[in-house]
């Protein structure tokens, strides 16, 4: 199912005002059980839809439909654009402007969010008070969600700030818009100011969903108490506040989801919904397919099926490099390659021209070629963000134990610490194995910015080295035109 997005003509309000504008607005959103919506916020039906209309637009291309995935992997040091159809060449050598456009789209949801988490607590008639409990967890999930992809795209992460050319963080917009009248233009708030809103709707998000029993069915499509768990704990970790980190992700860790084995990994991506999924972005109806051109599907590879070299179907815009999958392959058993993640790695068609290793993480697994649920938020993320933060508070062999929770579900054999040559060394394989878990899921580019790294790649289609150190302006992807023409108290990232 989906919103309709209108054509923006003004700054991030505006844009909100033109699509909330009216109750009949509030109409177009479809409640995923596909009944009529005949009432707006003042009902338990219209916090229902609003509430699934915020997870409509997380289906965006702008956001988790492809850009908060793919766009990241181009930017960073995994993959190389293979020109089969053009996109995402730019973004692969870090082309200026060529980033992230999650703008527009984020603060329509996040007005949304505001609306209702508004209006949830004046509705009489729902008298449910694990189901108000649930809508207003979900509110603030979803708005802490979406203000930390904003800051993770638009602004430095803290405690890696280059002063000279920091901008600050994002406007923090609280209250909701419906007319033309409610119009503000606020300024970018301070880095801080905004983690301190993250922090705060996580924190009363918890909160909510512990009070209630339902707490979703942990179903992933929906936030739920583990969701929220394991955002704070990666927030944390971008924060470098290594104590929250660790709370929350233990938290997490103990919850429903598991992570799975060697002998369950691959299976588990080839499910409509990844066991190990804690959060994932849900695509269920044919409606929401994004098609041969954007997909994930068909920017990852030309194969319609694992193993199928004779049927071509998407593109393959986005391969990985030869660097990765050096790496990915490194470690060997008596059978072969000892990771298993290393056999979502397969050789594609020929149909679109040159085979090239591709990911096969996304591959129709619903069933329907490009129509795949989308983990936004996978239990693997609790292990390696504690062992980060194990680490930065000094506690070495908690941070040891987690790498080997993640080594030895991989198909790895466990490390000692007499293994490594120095302390250094064990945060490089912490950090690798980040990277090699993550890969084309999108967490490349943020973990090597929110560290201060430089980013450094050869893509073999492009003549020379396409590095980009850290310092430099293209780091932070530039706000949108309309918004900095519209709302003259903001001000644009450096360099653009």
């Amino acid at each position: 199912m989906r919103i309709s997005i209108k054509t923006l003509s003004g700054g991030l309000l505006t844009a909100a005002a033109l699509s909330l504008a009216s109750c009949s607005d509030l109409l177009e959103v479809q409640p995923r059980s596909n009944a009529d919506l005949t009432t707006a916020l003042n009902t338990a039906e219209g916090l229902d839809a609003t509430l699934n209309g915020i997870y409509d637009r997380l289906q965006s291309t702008a956001l988790y439909g492809r850009d908060f995935l793919a766009v990241a992997e181009a930017l960073a040091d995994n993959a190389q654009a293979t020109n089969k159809s053009g996109r995402l060449n730019n973004e692969n050598r870090n082309v200026a402007g060529a980033s992230f456009v999650n703008w527009a789209t984020s603060y329509f949801a996040i007005n949304q969010a505001n609306l209702l988490l508004e209006a949830t607590p004046k509705v009489t008639s729902l008298t449910d008070t694990n189901r108000r409990n649930s809508i207003l967890g979900q509110g603030h999930f979803l708005r802490a969600l979406l203000y930390h992809d904003l800051m993770r795209a638009y602004a430095y992460d803290p405690g890696v700030e280059i002063a000279q050319q920091n901008r600050g963080g994002v406007p923090i917009v609280l209250t909701g818009v419906n007319n033309q009248d409610q119009l503000q233009f606020p300024a970018r708030a301070p880095i801080a100011d905004v983690y301190k809103q993250i922090y705060s709707d996580l924190e009363k998000s918890v909160t909510f969903f512990s009070r209630t029993s339902a707490n979703n069915g942990n179903i992933p499509a929906y936030g739920n108490r583990a969701a929220a768990q394991l955002l704070f704990s990666r927030v944390a970790l971008y924060n470098k506040d290594y104590n929250t980190a660790v709370r929350y992700a233990t938290d997490a860790i103990g919850g429903t989801v598991r992570i799975v084995d060697a002998s369950g990994y691959i299976g588990g991506w080839r499910a409509p919904r990844n066991p190990e999924s804690v959060f994932e972005v849900q695509f269920a109806a044919p409606s929401e397919n994004i098609g041969v051109n954007t997909s994930l599907q068909t920017t990852y590879t030309t194969l319609v099926r694992p193993g199928d070299r004779g049927t071509t179907g998407g593109f393959g815009d986005l391969v990985p490099n030869n660097a990765f999958l050096s790496d990915i392959r490194s470690e060997s058993s008596a059978t072969g390659f000892a990771d298993v993640r290393a056999q979502l790695y397969e050789l594609g068609t020929t149909g679109r021209g040159t085979a090239f290793v591709e990911c096969t993480k996304f591959l129709g697994k619903n069933g329907v070629i490009n129509l795949d649920n989308v983990p936004v938020l996978r239990i693997p993320e609790a292990y390696l963000n504690r062992a980060e933060a194990y680490f930065m508070l000094g506690r070495m062999t908690d941070a040891l134990a987690d790498l080997n929770t993640i080594r030895t579900n991989r198909g790895l054999t466990a490390r000692t610490m007499a293994s490594f040559t120095n302390d250094a060394a064990l945060l490089a394989e912490i950090l690798r194995q980040r990277r090699l878990e993550f890969a084309f899921e999108g967490h490349r580019w943020f973990d090597l910015k929110r560290r201060g790294q430089d980013v450094i790649k050869t893509i073999p289609l492009s003549p020379t080295a396409n590095n980009l150190p850290y310092n430099d302006f293209r780091v932070l992807a530039n706000i949108p035109v309309n918004e900095v023409s519209t709302n003259k108290n903001i001000r644009q990232n450096f360099g653009y």
